[in-house]
Order: C-alpha cells, then sequence, then structure tokens
C-alpha cells in the first residue's frame, strides 16, 4: 500500500521541512509538475523541476554540477541529492524530507512554484 503526499515548494535555496519522515529502505516516488524561475541575474528563465537544460551549477550552489533550477532534496542533514521533475529513491537513512531549488544562496529573485507529488511505499 501506498500514500500519497502533496507539498507546494517555493523558488528558494531555503531548505523547506515537508513534514515528512521516511524510513531507511523506504521507496519513495518524485511526480513534480508546475513551473518556476531561478535567479538568471540577467534573464528570465522558466523552467520546470529538471531545472534549466544544460545549465549546470557551478560552485557556490545547493548542489553544483545539477541543473540551475532543478528540485533538489535532503534527508535531515544528509547531502543533497537532485529529485528533478521524477524520481524513484529507496532511501539509504531515515529522516525528515528536505526540498529546495538548486540556485546560489546569494541569489533571491526567483518566481513561480512546483508541486511535488510525494508517494510513500510501505516497506
Amino acid at each position: 500500500m501506498a500514500l500519497t503526499i502533496l507539498r507546494t515548494v517555493r523558488p528558494s535555496t531555503t531548505w523547506q521541512d515537508t513534514l515528512i519522515v521516511i524510513k531507511e529502505g523506504q521507496r519513495v516516488v518524485f511526480d513534480v509538475e508546475e513551473t518556476w524561475s531561478p535567479d538568471m541575474r540577467d534573464q528570465i528563465a522558466w523552467c520546470g523541476a529538471d531545472g534549466i537544460y544544460r545549465h549546470a551549477a557551478g560552485d557556490g550552489y545547493l548542489l553544483p554540477g545539477t541543473n540551475v533550477g532543478a528540485l533538489i532534496a535532503r534527508i535531515d542533514k544528509g547531502p543533497a541529492f537532485a529529485i528533478g521533475s521524477r524520481y524513484d529513491l529507496l532511501a539509504a537513512t531515515a529522516g525528515t524530507l528536505f526540498l529546495a531549488m538548486n540556485d546560489h544562496p546569494d541569489h533571491n529573485n526567483q518566481a513561480g512554484k512546483v508541486v511535488a507529488q510525494i508517494i510513500l511505499f510501505d516497506e
């Protein structure tokens, strides 16, 4: 059996607490829709949860090497990982799920939102 939870994610580099506790070894599926815009400094670039295609984040971003504007996650204070618009996770650790936009913490001119459907499966 599975439980489906919807969470709206603001376009921010601040980690947002989903209030969802994940168990170690639990399967979690993410399906994310809608659009947002990271702070591109000199232009407007709307994108989905996969971020801006072929525009990898550099040093100083929450998750360097992943597309700017991508939806990213972490469990408690663990390492960040990319979610994008669809992701199937088998949790290596237990803890609370946090979500954020992959952008530079010094940038603060984002817009929009994405909505994540998070499906938690029984172990």
